[in-house]
């Protein structure tokens, strides 16, 4: 999932491209997600691929991310875009405003947070 605008998704292309890496559509979600997606087909993990995107994904956004075994949540370094996340002992929930998130069961005793800038937050299963 990415809320936000990079502003160098053809500057990623770019450099994917010599990679081997094809794109369907002209967006930056998708320069964004296929650049993650070669930094773990190159063997980092989910969390080094998320790390190296705050030094090559140039903008405002929130990403959320998901493995089979891991969910990871960064922002950019100035938080332009909205989240918030609820946390309980069954489950994770994450959303761009609190309202999304009131009505889910246990919330009231939920751990209710919004992400810091440029931080990573991630939860395996």
């Amino acid at each position: 999932m990415h809320n936000g605008s990079l502003s160098n998704p053809n500057g990623i292309r770019r450099m994917l491209a010599p990679h081997g890496i094809r794109f369907d559509t002209d967006n930056d979600t998708e320069a964004a997600t296929r650049f993650l997606e070669w930094r773990l087909r190159e063997g980092d993990t989910l969390e080094q691929a998320l790390q190296a995107g705050f030094d090559v994904l140039d903008g405002f956004y929130t990403f959320l991310m998901g493995t089979p075994t891991e969910l990871a949540l960064i922002r950019d370094p100035f938080a332009c875009k909205p989240a918030v996340v609820a946390e309980t002992d069954d489950y994770v929930a994450i959303a761009s405003e609190f309202r999304s998130l009131a009505h889910l069961p246990g919330v009231r005793h939920a751990t209710v947070f919004e992400p810091a800038p440029e931080e990573m937050y991630v939860w395996k299963a």
